[in-house]
């Protein structure tokens, strides 16, 4: 009996030894290391079958670096970049994150009610001029009112958290900042002008979008398909243990990194609408219209004519 359970138990340890590994490249200070915390907590990655390691990188430009030196599987990339970069000949594809966005955020003091109230005004844009919330702003302005939105306002670029700063201290009444970033300002004293979906619905875009996601490599996800769909499903099953159970949230607190309470919770209700359930060709056809009008708004400066949109760079599981 003691040689039968010495046998199973060795048989346990190999074929645990035998789990795939999986890297994910992801910035040391970024909100995608909630999920991926929650997912190792509760060894998600085991119950699927993989060994998942969670490789910390300072820069965005660390992440792509590593990425396309095969030092790690995965990272966490927008799918503008991937459509260029398979442009070039070069085979990353995309899987959706999450479907948080940024929006328009305004000081209720402010008088600011429409965007028609902020010609002559600064505008605090924290994404750079091709900044995608900004640039979908503009072309819904533009769609309402006839009138080019970048030529009424007075941009500031600024990084998200200066952007947060200049909120919070009053010298700015209104910025488009990462959703995070609108997450921890003080909803008794910041709302949002036009929430991001009412946007989408006004330019024809009929369900809700994703920029970010997974990037990995093509070659890879050919031998590895399995081993990435179960990172998929490990990493769903950490967002819906998020989404319903409030104490996974205080194995995270210190990665959250805020002590006030009001303003945790704001982000966990930001996080968990951002959640990802399924992704179809239905969404691909939405991404379509999406790069369409950031092509027509940004111009060939950020998207080149010569670079079209491409449904192969979509993973369906």
């Amino acid at each position: 009996m003691k040689y039968k359970i010495f046998l199973v138990f060795i048989f346990f340890l190999i074929n645990l030894n035998a789990q795939q590994k999986l890297r994910v490249g992801v910035l040391a200070y970024g909100t995608v290391n909630w999920g991926l915390e929650i997912l190792k907590q509760n060894g998600l990655d085991k119950k699927n079958g993989f060994d998942l390691e969670i490789v910390k990188l300072a820069s965005k430009n660390a992440q792509l670096i590593s990425l396309q030196a095969n030092k790690v599987d995965l990272i966490v990339n927008d799918w503008i970049w991937v459509n260029k970069q398979r442009s070039k000949g070069k085979n990353f594809l995309f899987y959706p994150y999450s479907k948080a966005l940024g929006t328009l955020m305004v000081n209720n003091q402010s008088a600011i009610n429409t965007l028609s109230d902020l010609k002559n005004k600064e505008l605090g844009i924290s994404g750079g001029i091709y900044d995608k919330t900004w640039l979908l702003f503009r072309a819904y302005y533009k769609k309402e009112n006839g009138e080019k939105f970048e030529e009424i306002v007075k941009p500031v670029f600024a990084s998200p958290p200066i952007l947060y700063k200049k909120m919070m201290d009053n010298s700015l009444n209104a910025a488009i900042n990462f959703w995070h970033f609108n997450a921890k300002l003080p909803k008794e004293k910041f709302t949002p002008l036009i929430e991001i979906s009412d946007i989408l619905k006004s330019l024809g875009i009929n369900s809700d979008i994703s920029f970010v996601g997974w990037v990995f490599n093509k070659d890879f996800a050919s031998k590895n398909k399995d081993l990435i769909n179960s990172f998929f499903n490990a990493s769903l099953q950490s967002k819906e243990l998020l989404a319903s159970d409030d104490k996974q949230w205080d194995k995270i607190k210190k990665l959250v990194k805020t002590k006030d309470n009001k303003i945790f919770e704001s982000l966990k209700q930001e996080y968990i609408k951002g959640i990802i359930t399924e992704f179809t060709k239905d969404d691909i056809s939405e991404l379509k219209k999406v790069y369409k009008i950031l092509s027509r708004e940004a111009g060939a400066s950020y998207i080149s004519k010569d670079v079209p949109f491409d449904e192969t760079i979509f993973w369906l599981k």
